[in-house]
């Protein structure tokens, strides 16, 4: 029997709903800082979705629409997205998904390792950390973020340093990530992954079929859990017990 020992949350829509209500926002405002008639509506940013990082999403966007911006300019657009995204955290804008405090909790109290692994930049996690995530922090061994490897999801390098600092074997470990690309980030570091649709995610025939298994979301007593694919669960919401189920 493989006991869980480890749990590596990714953070962009999976810990919380960052994406469309803060990483969008920000890139649209630090658009309108440097005089850029560009716009991302919630549908052109969920396309970006596919790209990990927020410098790799502008310089992909720069190079589809054929503009001359050079990569020093989309470093500052980057740097001041960073700004306003603090300001939107600052302003309570990002909320964190339901069902993530308790299960945090409770992985601390059966003594199960946890880590953050996320394609986000430091400087842009550290401020949501702080102020939705304070009382929490000292339940995290380890923070990876973007600038810990070379190569991003769904290239499993973040996974495979997460597995290598835990010092455990990557079949007690799981992930738990919103994204297609999160997915196949975990599961080419050969580690089991717990799939949380996103709350903008209305389309289910794009979603992967490779997480080990796939829910709407963690859940709590008055919210039960929507199970689409894997093992049932045993409880009405995600938590230990079938996290630790999903590794056997």
């Amino acid at each position: 029997m493989n006991k869980l020992s480890a749990v590596f949350w990714d953070v962009d829509g999976t810990l919380a709903d960052t994406e469309l209500c803060g990483h969008r926002v920000a890139f649209n405002l630090a658009f309108k800082d440097f005089d850029l008639n560009w716009y991302w509506d919630k549908s052109k940013y969920l396309d970006l979705l596919r790209i990990s990082g927020g410098l790799n999403r502008i310089i992909n966007y720069r190079n589809e629409i054929y503009s001359d911006i050079t990569d020093d300019l989309c470093v500052k657009i980057q740097s001041r997205k960073a700004f306003h995204y603090k300001e939107l955290i600052d302003a309570g804008e990002i909320k964190v998904r339901e069902g993530v405090y308790r299960l945090i909790h409770e992985l601390a109290v059966f003594n199960v390792e946890q880590f953050i692994v996320t394609t986000s930049g430091r400087n842009s996690l550290e401020p949501f950390l702080h102020k939705a995530l304070n009382s929490y922090l000292n339940y995290f061994s380890k923070i990876i973020t973007y600038e810990d490897v070379i190569n991003h999801k769904p290239f499993p390098d973040a996974y495979n340093l997460a597995v290598k600092l835990s010092q455990n074997s990557n079949l007690n470990c799981i992930a738990i990530e919103d994204s297609n690309v999160g997915v196949e980030a975990a599961k080419a570091a050969n580690i089991n992954c717990l799939m949380t649709l996103p709350p903008w995610s209305n389309n289910f025939q794009n979603i992967t079929d490779k997480a080990t298994a796939c829910v709407d979301g963690l859940g709590n007593d008055n919210n039960c859990t929507k199970l689409f694919y894997g093992k049932p669960l045993i409880s009405n919401y995600v938590d230990f017990a079938y996290l630790n189920k999903l590794n056997n």
